[in-house]
């Protein structure tokens, strides 16, 4: 693992470099320095004893040592030939971060087979259950599969192609509750043997204490499978307990990775420092995702793995367009960047409609908004016009819709014209601050008779349609509005401001007394 992609996946602040970046060695280990312990090539050392860390660089450089941690306070000379990073993390906790990274690093770029990995663990499961195996995440990805000559069903070879379950399984297991009995009940073996076109299967999930971390599917062969398969599956889980973790750890750290380099652009429009590279420079899209999954989907996992399950498909999908895309989940939203050199806002509103359909095929339902920032100093701004289409499409209680600000321009103005109007304190709120108090002392409905009226540009037939009135009584309560307040809606300047106040005031209490309804305990 080169040590730059070391630290990329470790993260911002926790190393950092001293002078030159020029050093970059492949490492496969680490080391903690106790002075007697031979160093060479290929590992990293970390200089826990005070005072000797200057002799430490020296003696890295003596034996082609090229990269060295020591503390932020210590000031060491550094040699060209060694790369010296400092860090304020505890050395115990530094040494099992980096040793994760690298063993994670070669578990994914080796086919060994030995009992430590990933690909060793999978085949030794087939030995032992006798199937072909796969071993999943806690996001249903496969991170290994057996190698053991076990015939396979298409299902099967499609996950381990797709490095996932087909979309329409994962419907299918979804309606039928069966992809989550394994996360729901710990230790137990579930066997999915009820579809005609689909092998039997064993499945359970590996459990650490009352944590998931992932899943272990054994596919039966030309064999049934035997009178003991399960209890050895059972087995199986508990010994695959310390490489499925650290493999977990390594997934959680480059995720926290992802996340700081999305927040750190869309909040601040900055790159952080130890992430140049791993994103283009330059413009690109921003997307922002509102997902609801449906009570009645898998509904039985914790939000979190539906978290990690969202974040997985959505990088999936938009791979397809650049394999630099980053995704992550940011508050209660789903963001993604795409590098916009080599797409265009068709293709990824074409690729984000795509990913919607999906969606909702799997009981969950989405609204996209896209907007571009040309640098990544844009990044903040486009992320609030990206929050704004999202709250159109919300506002609209409606699924499925893909906004941008070209096709939705007009809702964005007025979006923006209603916030100014709404925070602002020296605005005069005329007749609807009069009809307001009307509405308050008399138990009328004038403020939303009028944002009705005004919303159907006049219209006497649409609106009373819309509030089950007879026309001639909408005619009539027109008339007491504009007696009570003085409006004139003859009149356009009176109109046009009457229809920003309203926009501005009422839509958005409305849309609040929605939310607090839709939080509210059923039954409430």
């Amino acid at each position: 693992m080169l040590l730059s992609d070391l630290m990329c996946a470790v993260g911002e602040g926790l190393l950092q470099r001293r002078g030159s970046d020029v050093v970059n060695p492949d490492l496969s280990e680490v080391l903690l320095d106790d002075g007697a312990t031979s160093i060479g090539p290929e590992q990293i050392v970390l200089a826990t004893r005070p005072g000797a860390e200057q002799r430490l660089v020296e003696r890295a450089a003596e034996a082609g040592c090229r990269a060295v941690v020591v503390p932020s306070t210590v000031q060491v000379d550094a040699a060209d030939s060694v790369a010296v990073l400092m860090s304020d993390v505890a050395w115990t906790q530094l040494f099992v971060l980096i040793r994760t990274m690298l063993l994670a690093s070669h578990d994914e770029a080796s086919t060994d087979t030995g009992p430590g990995s990933v690909h060793g663990l999978a085949d030794a499961v087939a030995v032992m259950v006798g199937g072909s195996v796969v071993l999943y995440d806690r996001a249903h990805r496969v991170i290994a599969y057996s190698v053991q000559g076990h015939e396979i069903d298409h299902v099967r070879r499609d996950a381990i192609l797709g490095r996932r379950t087909p979309d329409q399984w994962i419907r299918r297991f979804t309606i039928d509750h069966t992809a989550y009995q394994t996360y729901s009940e710990p230790g137990r073996v579930v066997r999915v043997a009820e579809y005609s076109d689909l092998r039997t299967r064993l499945r359970v999930a590996v459990h650490a204490g009352h944590d998931v971390i992932g899943e272990i599917s054994v596919a039966e062969g030309a064999k049934p499978f035997s009178p003991h398969a399960e209890e050895a599956l059972q087995r199986a889980a508990r010994l695959a307990v310390p490489v499925m973790l650290r493999h977990r750890h390594a997934q959680e750290v480059e995720q926290m990775s992802r996340e700081r380099t999305v927040r750190a652009l869309l909040d601040d429009g900055v790159l952080p420092t130890q992430h140049e590279g791993s994103f283009p420079a330059g413009g690109f899209f921003v997307i922002g995702f509102d997902l609801k999954r449906d009570p009645e989907g898998p509904g039985t996992l914790p939000d979190h793995l539906v978290a990690e399950r969202f974040v997985h498909f959505l990088s999936l999908h938009l791979a397809d367009i650049d394999t630099a895309s980053l995704v992550a989940r940011l508050d209660d939203a789903y963001w993604a960047l795409i590098p916009a050199a080599n797409t265009s806002t068709e293709r990824i509103v074409t690729s984000a409609d795509r990913a919607l359909s999906q969606l909702a095929g799997m009981g969950v339902n989405a609204n996209a908004a896209i907007g571009a920032a040309e640098a990544e100093e844009r990044a903040p701004a486009t992320r609030h016009i990206v929050e704004d289409l999202l709250g159109v499409a919300a506002s609209s209680q409606t699924t499925g819709r893909v906004l941008t600000p070209e096709s939705s321009w007009a809702e964005l103005v007025l979006v923006a014209a209603g916030r100014g109007l709404a925070q602002s304190d020296s605005t005069p709120h005329g007749p609807l601050q009069v009809l307001s108090a009307h509405d308050a002392q008399h138990g009328t409905e004038f403020v939303a008779t009028l944002a009705i009226f005004l919303h159907e540009f006049g219209s006497v037939s649409a609106a009373s349609a819309r509030l089950y009135l007879h026309p001639n009584t909408l005619r009539h309560r027109m008339q007491r509005i504009a007696e009570v307040s003085g409006l004139d809606l003859d009149d356009a300047d009176q109109r046009l401001a009457a229809s920003l106040l309203v926009r501005g005031v009422w839509d958005q209490t409305v849309r609040r007394e929605r939310t607090r309804a839709c939080q509210r305990p059923a039954g409430t």
